[in-house]
């Protein structure tokens, strides 16, 4: 059911989701395919904001603060998923795997090489900031439309 919080949450994380993905733009490698980058984060934030955070928004302000760093971590850890798993999707089309195990065991570590390799100092910022703004905004929202 369509809530105020969950349309906030749903929004601004996606604002925040395409943000991050230009921030991450300028330290990938030269001649890769940028075009899905934005728009995967934004879809990422905007279910994440609606299935997740919307339906968890209250009054309490103690729970907003939980609210926006578990948020955080849940977007973060599901784009790099996605992001991982088509990587090792398109290794697997190449025969780069030896089984399914192999491959599924890939995801994790392109994830963490990922993680290394492209969240900043600034991109950390910038989710947590997003997040906190989306647990606050959307808590606001319930208590105010709720």
């Amino acid at each position: 059911m369509p809530t105020a919080a969950k349309l906030v949450a749903a929004a601004i994380l996606a604002v925040t989701g395409w943000f991050c993905a230009e921030l991450i733009k300028p330290l990938m490698e030269e001649g890769r395919d940028l075009t899905k980058l934005g728009p995967v984060c934004a879809l990422v934030g905007l279910f994440v904001g609606w299935k997740f955070l919307g339906p968890r928004a209250d009054s309490s302000l103690g729970s907003v603060g939980a609210n926006a760093f578990t948020t955080t971590l849940v977007q973060i850890g599901l784009t790099l998923f996605i992001f991982a798993f088509s990587v090792m999707i398109q290794q697997s089309l190449r025969k780069a795997y030896d089984g399914p195990i192999e491959a599924l065991q890939d995801i994790f570590m392109i994830s963490v090489d990922f993680f290394q390799k492209y969240f900043t100092v600034e991109v950390i910022i910038a989710a947590l900031i997003g997040g906190g703004l989306a647990s606050w905004c959307a808590s606001n929202a319930a208590r105010k439309w709720g």
